[in-house]
C-alpha cells in the first residue's frame, strides 16, 4: 500500500490535464478569429475588423452606398476600398460591381472568397498576412 510522505506538495495533475483538454475542444469549436485566413465574412463591418486587426491602415471607416443588395462597400480613409459580395455573386462579377478597379502604380486588389480590398499594395501585403486572399493578378 502507498502512503503519503506528508512533507512532500501534492500534484494536481489529473485535473489539469482535464481542465487543458476542455480548454483544446472549445478553442476547435469556436469560428473564425483574427488571423483566420481565406474565410467569407457575412458583412462588411467584419471585414473591415478582420482586416484593421491584420494590419491594414484604416482611420476613418465610411460606408457606401451601392445600389444594390449583391454588394456591400465601404471607404477608408478615402484611399482603400473594401467590399462583401453576396453569396450568388460570382467572383469574375466582383470588380463590374466596384466604382473603381486599381488603376495607379502602387494599388492592387486582394481578393477573398467574397470580397475584395482594393488600396496600396504595402498595406495590402500586410494584411494578406492576416486574412488571407490572394491578389487579382495571380488568380
Amino acid at each position: 500500500m502507498r502512503t503519503l510522505d506528508p512533507s512532500r506538495p501534492r500534484r494536481a495533475t489529473g485535473p489539469l490535464v482535464g481542465l487543458v483538454a476542455v480548454g483544446g475542444v472549445l478553442a476547435a469549436c469556436s469560428g473564425p478569429g483574427p488571423g483566420e485566413k481565406d474565410v467569407t465574412y457575412d458583412s462588411l463591418d467584419a471585414l473591415h475588423e478582420s482586416a484593421t486587426t491584420a494590419g491594414l491602415t484604416c482611420l476613418s471607416f465610411v460606408p457606401e452606398d451601392t445600389g444594390t443588395p449583391d454588394a456591400e462597400m465601404g471607404a477608408c480613409d478615402d484611399t482603400t476600398l473594401l467590399a462583401v459580395f453576396a453569396d450568388d455573386v460570382d467572383e469574375a462579377e466582383y470588380f463590374a460591381l466596384l466604382p473603381e478597379t486599381p488603376a495607379a502604380e502602387g494599388e492592387a486588389a486582394l481578393v477573398g472568397p467574397n470580397w475584395v480590398i482594393v488600396g496600396d499594395t504595402g498595406d495590402l501585403l500586410e494584411t494578406q498576412a492576416g486574412i488571407g486572399g490572394d491578389f487579382a493578378s495571380d488568380r
